[in-house]
């Protein structure tokens, strides 16, 4: 047998194969190794390039302080000719903007207490000398200058921001600074030599040279690669908004492996590569942040060619397909006619002849078995249909019938509350609740039926109809219950037993006498009643049914359910179970109606969409005396 599928399988997948292989491969060996490789090396020239640029200055600051220490230290008994050299260490040295001696307390006693030459270049680069211990009386006591003193050994200070009264016409200067000891004749340290370098003016120069090593290949981007500097605690040292210098924290989780390197994070928001290089001795990381987008930029062009091709393929395998399939399922169109009239119910239309062997003469052949299984399916439907449409009628009927036979009219008075609710599994079911008032005295009961539909149903009414009958005329359960017994076991064929409880509450004491037959022990405030088992009426005929009694508390509730509520299961066959009744009572309003409300919606959250296994009955009452 020719089979369509394996033809029209095999023709159109070749083409597929073939033009996704193509595509395929150009995506992987173009656009995956070029991209990444042209990345790396570019953006890792950039990182060197101010890395560099780093590192001079510093060193050229770091030069400077170590060369003139020796000055300062040799004119370290003539305090006036101090201000000389800091003024030419700034002249000389392009990258300082300012530089001071900080003495220790009381080293100059004719000098007060305090002693800092300092020299300054201002925005006009003119370099002015004056005395800052008035300003920066509590150096003495900062860690920068204890550490330098107790360790004296030079070391770079962490970036600060300069006091603001020493530039009161200009906005604080963001420095950092070299401080190295100077030492008296006797070898003892006795001051701190410190050159401030202008991280502002280092991110001025660096931003304009990364700006024209960029324009070429950054232009009208949303997100734009930049250059930035953080220290040890990552703050971000040199930034372009430089309202975040010093400011701001990396606000990315950025694990840096080795001096130098590539990693991937999410900077700022802005899935991002990051380039980084490590400065030596200030515990610098000098970065390259670069959007991934701004990565991908160049493959954008070469994913349109791309997908120019795969139109095209695309458009290939259309026609190609289109002819092959018309020509391979031309007599699926006559087929597909015939189909129609059947499924417009004309079982009899006439099928095509079909000369190919091959999957469509198949379904010809069963698609004529078909239209005569269908014909006397539809017959036999209708005739089950007409017979289900009476039963349903019948269980519907019978189900008003029943719940109109359970109490409803709930009686209104300021010593009871009573509230029931009964939900059978079926239309109709074997659970039954009933209640009456007489001589002041609360008639109640509660029973289930074995079994379920209609046989339950059945004996439930005639339980029901017993236990109004016997309750006007008899105030003892237990004799009620007995009376109960001996009926349903006059007819020795009735293999229907019930579970019940019966119950008289003298609504004047709270005075409780009942009866249990068989049925699950009610809960008094979440506790549960004492009862006798006793067997459930229809058991044994000569059975003698124990009567007990109790006193309730006021407020008591008394709370009485079938067998319905506690083995109700969930999707994994788990129980609901007396435990879980017993905490929703003990949480919930004691308030009958509240009570069962919320019952009713525990057992629903418990079961989910698990189909209802068994009748439900609840039946509360609070005495209020």
């Amino acid at each position: 047998m020719k089979s369509i599928s394996k033809r029209l399988t095999l023709r159109i997948m070749m083409v597929v194969l073939a033009m996704m292989s193509v595509i395929a491969g150009v995506v992987y060996i173009v656009v995956g190794e070029y991209m990444d490789d042209e990345a790396e090396q570019r953006f890792q020239i950039v990182v060197t390039r101010a890395h560099r640029e780093v590192q001079r200055r510093l060193s050229e600051v770091y030069v400077a302080n170590v060369n003139n220490v020796h000055e300062i230290e040799r004119d370290i008994d003539d305090p006036d000719k101090l201000y000389d050299h800091l003024e030419r260490i700034v002249r000389r040295n392009p990258y300082i903007v300012s530089c001071g001696v900080f003495f220790v307390a009381d080293y100059y006693p004719e000098k007060g207490r305090f002693f800092v030459p300092f020299a300054t270049r201002d925005t006009a680069d003119v370099v002015s000398v004056m005395r800052i211990d008035s300003v920066y009386h509590d150096y003495v006591e900062e860690d920068w200058y204890v550490e330098r003193m107790e360790s004296d050994s030079a070391d770079w200070v962490d970036p600060y921001f300069e006091n603001p009264l020493l530039t009161p016409h200009i906005a604080p200067r963001l420095l950092v600074t070299h401080a190295i000891p100077v030492h008296n004749r006797e070898g003892r340290p006795v001051a701190v030599l410190c050159s401030d370098l202008s991280l502002e003016d280092m991110r001025n120069d660096m931003l304009q040279k990364v700006r024209q090593g960029k324009k070429h290949y950054e232009q009208n981007v949303e997100h734009p690669s930049y250059n930035c500097i953080i220290d040890r605690h990552g703050r971000y040292v040199l930034h372009p908004d430089k309202d975040r210098m010093l400011r701001d924290t990396l606000d990315a989780d950025v694990t840096f492996k080795g001096k130098q390197g590539t990693v991937s994070a999410i900077i700022d928001g802005v899935p991002s590569w990051v380039f980084y290089r490590a400065v030596k001795y200030v515990e610098w990381t000098v970065m390259m942040v670069v959007p991934e987008d701004l990565i991908q930029r160049h493959g954008r062009m070469l994913n349109i060619i791309i997908l120019a091709a795969m139109l095209i393929g695309l458009a290939a395998i259309y026609f190609f397909c289109r002819q092959q399939i018309r020509k391979v399922t031309s007599p699926l169109h006559r087929f597909a006619r015939s189909a129609e009239e059947v499924a417009k119910g004309n079982f009899n239309a006439p099928l095509p002849d079909i000369s190919d062997d091959d999957e469509i003469r198949m379904l010809r052949d069963s698609f004529g078995n078909m239209q005569q299984s269908l014909s006397q399916y539809i017959d036999e439907l209708k005739t089950t249909t007409a017979q289900k449409s009476a039963i349903e009628s019948e269980l519907s009927i019978a189900r008003r019938i029943q719940m109109s036979m359970l109490r409803t009219d709930i009686p209104e008075r300021p010593d009871l509350a009573i509230h029931a609710m009964l939900t059978p599994a079926k239309a109709v079911g074997g659970d039954l609740y009933d209640f009456f008032l007489r001589d002041n005295s609360l008639y109640f009961c509660i029973g289930d039926v074995s079994g379920k539909g209609v046989p339950a149903a059945l004996v439930m009414t005639t339980v029901c109809g017993a236990f109004r009958l016997l309750a006007e005329s008899e105030s003892e359960p237990m004799r009620i219950v007995s009376r109960m017994n001996e009926m349903m076991n006059r007819d020795s064929s009735m293999t229907i037993f019930v579970t019940f409880f019966a119950g008289v509450l003298d609504l004047d004491t709270g005075h409780l006498r009942y009866c249990n037959a068989g049925h699950i022990a009610p809960l008094i405030n979440g506790q549960p009643l004492p009862v006798h088992s006793n067997l459930p009426i229809g058991a044994m005929p000569d059975w003698e049914f124990i009567a007990q009694e109790t006193d309730l508390a006021p407020g008591s509730t008394l709370f009485l359910y079938t067998d319905g509520l506690d083995e109700a299961e969930d999707a994994g066959y788990r129980l609901f179970g007396k435990k879980r009744i017993v905490e929703v009572m003990q949480t919930a309003s004691q308030q009958p109606c509240a009570l069962i409300e919320r019952m009713t919606q525990a057992v629903a959250d418990f079961v989910g969409d698990t189909e209802q296994s068994d009748d439900l009955t609840m039946l509360a009452m609070q005495w209020k005396k």
